[in-house]
């Protein structure tokens, strides 16, 4: 068993179960016991905590994520960096990753390949925006929730760009499946060495192969950097012309030929999914290495609702320019010679194989066979009996039932029994009997035949408006299957249903499937971030509204005008699009609280149990009171957190009383100052000599002198006034540091 599960992280995140194992770290299923809520932890493995390196990479990635707000990008909550132990809490998302829905499913859809496409390059678009580029794209970094959501993880190796232009030739960090020629030889990547992986990822959604393999990966790499790959639709088909286009175009070994932009990638691909049969006005290279232009665009192949293809219309094909199909005798001349005598040689086949077996069963039934053809000597279902009363059951399925029950009627020759049940077979169709074909059975025997009733039909209920959720459950409750297919709409709330196909209220078959037809929201166009900082709130959610954004309100004390916006997490001028989350910081107009955090030294040599009291402004903190025994604590050190405001001036003490004796004295006093966001400390004098006073009996020839009085504050049985630096002598040992 792990020995961290059961683990709390900063007295917060119980860590679970272990749901994933990296190269640099850990990944855990938590609880996050103050919010209430499961989260993911990543925890930096122990080999690599002493290697700065790795502990640089692994800052790394808390400092972009924290950097990202998006949808499609997993959330940061926290970071954790302490000697022992590195870790980031992250949302947890439920689903699986992308390349094990590849290997489950073989091959996707191309609209769904093009659905989980644009999802990445929005979240990735996000990320160049702010100057992050993610480097390692591959289909294991990308989590596909039920709900058809991408959401990109990972970003252990992202890279500050515009920050960093070092080159990498000292080591290609990343997946050498999806990596790019630029970044496997060592040279400067930047957005568009993402936009290749994600031309990898969405080649292998349409195969369900990768575009290079090899037996190592330097082999891969050299592919990447040196061979072309094979073109999509020798692999699979069905793949149309356009997209094919654009999964190359992404994947041009040249930076500069690719898509410049994650947007430019988008805009190609929606209008494709606008007009599937479109083809771009760019060449790429056919498979002979010659450039091929596209001709008439082809139309994609259309259904009837049901699965079932229809026919393609006349014109339904591609025209190359350089071929000519016109004259009747070269096509008749291409004929192979040796068609019409294989085709003699087979029919000849055929005939020997039918007399063989003829022969056959005549020797076995021993005698001339007797033919029936049923009371009413239709013919239909002739059989063949033996002197003995036997004969071979003849094969009913596909048959009328109506027709065969007629030829039996007699119930001489068999005995029928028809029993109707739902099936795919059109209606009447026998489509099984309890009996084998060939089964020797005697005359009058009886069988039963399993009649089809047709499909069962059920009405589609009006699904409009309903969740999607919702409306797959009730969908599959009905026995239908589900798919879903996504459009903007203006007014229908996202993820909420359109419509569906089949329309509502008509008949369709059980167990055939029906596509709702879900709102994305409104048009999902990229724009620029309005500035929000020192708008009043009121206006500023207004203009969160005008542009669909999702915003969210923190209240920070601030000395600005109460309800002026601070902060904005996405910047002024960088793109958004509609349904982004904008946290915007609010100022509460009252002056700021500031923290300070005051450490304070124990002598090395002290020894025993001691009770320490701490005094603010001459009044005890009951709270902080504790026992030690300062021999068994790690750091040597006592700690104490004071808040004041800008302006303020406060005292503190310590008091220490030995457990043994009960004898009690001033260890430490010093004067706090807030000022401007921060707070220093002065006179401060430690008495590190009491320890060793505190414990000497009473008939010790030095009793320690006792302090007379306590903070003001304290009940009658405690001194009355506030310790200071006069009560002892301010001796401390040269061994112990001045300060904290």
């Amino acid at each position: 068993m792990d020995n961290n599960i059961g683990k709390k992280l900063d007295g917060r995140y119980e860590l679970l179960e272990l749901i994933g194992v990296g190269g640099m770290a850990d990944i855990y299923r938590a609880r996050d016991i103050q919010e209430d809520r499961v989260v993911a932890v990543k925890i930096l493995k122990t080999e690599y905590a002493g290697s700065e390196e790795f502990l640089r990479r692994f800052r790394n990635e808390s400092k972009a994520i924290a950097l990202l707000s998006h949808p499609n990008i997993v959330k940061i909550y926290d970071v954790g960096f302490t000697d022992k132990v590195q870790f980031i809490v992250m949302e947890y998302v439920d689903g699986i990753t992308l390349s094990d829905y590849i290997e489950q499913q073989g091959v996707l859809k191309w609209r769904d390949a093009i659905h989980f496409t644009v999802q990445t390059l929005k979240a990735l678009q996000h990320a160049h925006d702010r100057g992050i580029v993610h480097r390692d794209i591959k289909s294991s970094n990308i989590m596909l929730l039920r709900d058809g959501t991408i959401k990109v993880m990972d970003f252990g190796i992202a890279r500050f760009n515009r920050e960093n232009n070092k080159t990498m030739s000292e080591k290609t960090i990343g997946s050498v499946h999806y990596i790019s020629p630029e970044q496997a030889r060592g040279d400067m990547t930047d957005e568009r060495s993402d936009i290749y992986s994600v031309g990898v990822a969405l080649y292998e959604m349409l195969t369900g192969k990768k575009p290079f393999d090899g037996d190592t990966p330097v082999a891969i790499a050299l592919m990447h950097m040196q061979t072309d790959p094979k073109k999509p639709s020798e692999v699979n088909e069905t793949i149309p012309e356009g997209l094919e286009q654009i999964v190359l175009k992404a994947m041009q070994k040249d930076p500069n030929a690719r898509y410049q932009t994650a947007l430019e990638m988008i805009t190609d691909l929606e209008e494709f999914k606008k007009n599937p049969g479109m083809v771009f006005d760019y060449k790429y290279n056919s498979t002979d290495g010659t450039p091929k232009f596209t001709g008439i665009n082809p139309l994609t192949e259309q259904t009837d609702g049901f699965g079932k293809k229809q026919p393609h219309e006349p014109d339904d094909f591609v025209v190359d320019d350089d071929e000519d199909y016109d004259d009747d005798d070269e096509a008749e001349e291409r004929r192979s010679p040796l068609i019409p005598i294989l085709f003699a040689v087979g029919a000849a086949f055929v005939i020997g194989v039918v007399f063989l077996v003829l022969t056959m069963v005549s020797n076995r039934i021993g005698g001339q066979p007797v033919t029936s053809s049923g009371a009413n000597g239709s013919g239909y279902g002739e059989i063949s009996i033996n002197p003995n009363g036997e004969f071979e059951l003849p094969n009913f399925v596909g048959r009328q039932w109506d027709e065969v029950s007629k030829a039996y009627a007699d119930k001489s020759v068999l005995v029928l029994t028809g029993q109707e049940e739902w099936n795919e077979a059109p209606k009447g169709e026998i489509f099984k009997q309890d009996l084998p074909e060939g089964r020797s059975v005697m005359k009058g025997s009886n069988l039963t035949l399993y009649v089809s009733k047709g499909i069962q039909q059920r009405e589609i209920e009006d699904m409009s408006d309903r969740t999607v959720d919702a409306a797959k459950k009730q969908l599959e409750k009905n026995g239908f299957k589900v798919s879903t297919s996504r459009q903007e709409h203006d007014t229908i709330a996202k993820d909420h249903v359109i419509s569906t196909i089949p329309e509502a209220h008509t008949m369709a078959p059980v167990g055939s499937t029906v596509v709702l037809i879900v709102s994305s929201g409104p048009n999902d166009k990229p724009f620029a971030m309005p500035k929000l900082v020192d708008m009043n709130i009121d206006d500023a959610l207004k203009r969160c509204t005008e542009y669909n954004l999702n915003a969210k309100v923190e209240n920070k004390p601030s000395l600005t005008e109460k309800g002026t916006v601070l902060e904005q997490s996405i910047a002024p001028e960088t793109m958004a699009y509609k349904g982004d989350e904008i946290t915007l910081v609010v100022s509460t107009g009252e002056t700021p609280e500031i923290k300070k955090e005051v450490t304070i030294p124990l002598p090395q040599t002290a020894k025993g149990e001691f009770r320490f009291k701490f005094y603010v402004n001459g009044e005890l903190d009951d709270d902080a009171t504790k026992i030690v025994d300062i021999e068994f604590l790690t750091s040597k050190t006592l700690t104490y957190e004071i808040t004041g405001k800008d302006g303020d001036e406060k005292t503190f003490a310590i008091r220490a009383m030995s457990t043994v004796t009960e004898k009690e004295d001033v260890y430490y006093t010093a004067t706090i100052t807030f000022e401007e966001e921060n707070a220093k400390l002065s006179n401060e004098v430690r008495h590190s000599e009491i320890f060793d006073q505190l414990q000497q009996s009473d008939t010790s020839s030095e009793p320690v002198s006792q302090p007379t009085s306590e903070p003001t504050s304290q009940p009658t049985s405690e001194p009355t006034s506030e310790p200071t630096s006069s009560d002892v002598t301010a001796a401390s040992e040269p061994d112990v540091p001045q300060g904290s």
